[in-house]
């Protein structure tokens, strides 16, 4: 399993003959997908021009139930599984406890994303989604990769960070969400810079778990 930060929280992974895409936004893209997982529909995640050149005739794209018309794809709720070939997917949940827009309007409400649990050749990669530290995260299980961001702002800063995957235990780590984002979509241009220390992050879970801090288009196998 191979897999690429392309920075931001897009991920590309090639996996049992599979090419698989995270949240396809940041990077360059120039091979077609199998299996595109999007966990929300918010611009730093959702990018029609990208999946138009991406998207093959067969392949699945899986999203929450909010993005699912604009994207055309097939929506998961947390909790719920599907299997493409050789792949096994679990949508679950991401979401804000404390980040509001305003009073009682989170940034992301339990129910507008969602995280991912990819499963292939015995391995697990946990694709947190924009969320914050949350009670549904105990119920993860066993993690090889965990895709994490680190932040703040609009999703766990590196502390929170730092107590989920001490409560996950995943054998190795992946910051993302952080760092400058500037891409365009048709007419919508999109341009974040959120910045956090990946190196602080990785010093703070030493001996509890390994982390990987990625350049944009760099790979690790596993």
């Amino acid at each position: 399993m191979e897999i690429t930060w392309l920075g931001w929280s897009s991920f590309k992974v090639k996996t049992s003959g599979k090419m698989i895409y995270f949240d396809p936004v940041s990077g360059n893209y120039d091979e077609p997908a199998d299996l595109i997982l999007i966990s929300h529909g918010h611009s730093d995640h959702t990018n029609l021009s990208i999946l138009s050149k991406i998207r093959k005739h067969d392949t699945v794209l899986l999203t929450s139930n909010q993005n699912s018309s604009a994207v055309k794809g097939t929506s998961l709720l947390p909790g719920e599984s599907k299997i493409v070939d050789s792949v096994t997917v679990k949508a679950c949940h991401a979401y804000n406890i404390v980040r509001m827009r305003s009073p009682g309007s989170p940034f992301h409400p339990k129910g507008s994303g969602v995280g991912w649990i990819l499963e292939s050749g015995g391995k697990r990669i946990y694709h947190s989604g924009d969320t914050e530290l949350i009670p549904e995260m105990k119920g993860i299980g066993a993690i090889d990769v965990m895709l994490v961001p680190i932040s703040g702002i609009y999703v766990m800063d590196v502390d929170e960070a730092v107590k989920a995957v001490t409560m996950i235990r995943p054998k190795l780590v992946i910051p993302m969400h952080y760092g400058v984002l500037d891409v365009t979509d048709g007419a919508e241009h999109t341009h974040y810079e959120l910045f956090a220390d990946p190196l602080e992050f990785k010093e703070k879970l030493k001996g509890i778990a390994e982390v990987r801090v990625l350049n944009h288009g760099e790979s690790i196998t596993i």
